[in-house]
């Protein structure tokens, strides 16, 4: 026997409201009015809810072809509305809409179930919710009839997701996946500035001279090479940022980019510092935070390379790395050399 009759019957029989019924079903008075006619209470109650089918793989479907413009991937999933669904109120359970019962005229002498429901509730929302969600826990699962049908579906540049209904209670989706990107091993463009001879410029780096001042220039004819000639650079192009003795008293270049998702990357560069005391020395910032900071100066033509500066990337891949060449000792003259950089999965 459904539990919600159990929980009437109970009710009669003893002259009060059963506390466990209550709590689960809510009003037994509200309960048996909705449960009076039982075809009419379940419609009632998944017109009250606003119950909508969830859905499942359709394996019926004959055939689906999908044309494709101007994409590189395509995943076509077809899927069918069922009956089941989760409500989600004063507690949780699963229920089952029931098919719609067959409507006859109603006898003109009878009162409105519908009226007869609110006075029984006394018109309270949550008390309805209940006994509706008792009624409907038990009710038989309604089913749906999949018609073998060939389908076709354009996809166009530019959209995502494309859903068109085929048949009653029948969504076919078809779902574009975004063009795999190829990430370089050195995430970091244009780190030996040999693109500015061409160019211009030295995108997609930006300088930050406006704002903190100083003077940054791109030279070529310089040979970045470590000492004893253990490394070199694959140009001969190199920066060379003059920071200012007053104010910030640094000066910056940046650049964003995207690296692999959650990936730990390890941050190195070549550099010479030319005219330089005991305050000269290069901050490395990850979005905005110092990772690392050199101060290696020798008396020599050798570059130097620094290590040991690594960040990890979010899960989006998308971050920035600021250079920053220091003048904290106000010296003037005061420049450096840099060049090759790179950023390079750990």
């Amino acid at each position: 026997m459904r539990s919600w009759l159990l929980c009437i019957s109970a009710g009669v029989l003893a002259g009060v409201s059963n506390a466990a019924c209550t709590n689960k079903c809510g009003s037994n008075k509200c309960l048996g009015a909705i449960a009076a006619d039982p075809a009419f209470g379940e419609s009632f109650c998944s017109s009250w809810l606003a119950l909508e089918p969830a859905t499942t793989t359709v394996t019926e479907v004959e055939t689906v072809t999908s044309t494709l413009l101007n994409v590189e991937t395509a995943l076509t999933t077809l899927t069918v509305t069922t009956a089941t669904f989760t409500v989600t109120g004063s507690e949780r359970s699963t229920i089952y809409q029931k098919r719609a019962p067959t409507i006859t005229e109603a006898d003109p002498a009878l009162p409105d179930p519908t009226d007869v429901i609110a006075s029984q509730c006394s018109s309270n929302e949550d008390r309805i919710s209940k006994a509706c969600s008792c009624i409907l826990s038990t009710a038989t699962a309604s089913t749906v009839t999949v018609l073998e049908t060939a389908v076709t579906t354009a996809v166009v540049e530019a959209e995502s997701t494309v859903v068109e209904t085929v048949t009653d209670n029948v969504v076919a989706t078809v779902s574009v996946a975004a063009p795999a990107v190829t990430i370089p091993a050195n995430i970091i463009v244009n780190g030996g500035f040999e693109d500015y001879l061409d160019t211009g410029n030295i995108l997609p780096w930006t300088d930050t001279k406006d704002s903190t001042g100083g003077r940054f220039d791109v030279v070529n004819g310089v040979n970045p090479c470590m000492t004893g000639g253990s490394y070199c650079a694959g140009g001969r192009v190199v920066v060379r940022p003059y920071p200012p003795t007053t104010g910030s008293k640094y000066i910056a270049i940046r650049e964003t980019f995207v690296g692999r998702p959650s990936t730990t990357y390890a941050f190195s560069f070549l550099y010479r510092c030319l005219n330089y005391d005991a305050g000269t020395s290069i901050d490395i910032l990850y979005k905005g935070s110092v990772i690392g900071s050199v101060n290696q100066c020798y008396n020599s033509a050798a570059f130097y390379r620094p290590t040991g500066i690594t960040f990890t990337t979010d899960a989006t891949g998308q971050g920035e790395v600021e250079v920053r060449f220091r003048n904290s000792g106000a010296t003037p003259y005061l420049y450096f050399y840099a060049d090759d950089f790179k950023a390079i999965a750990v």
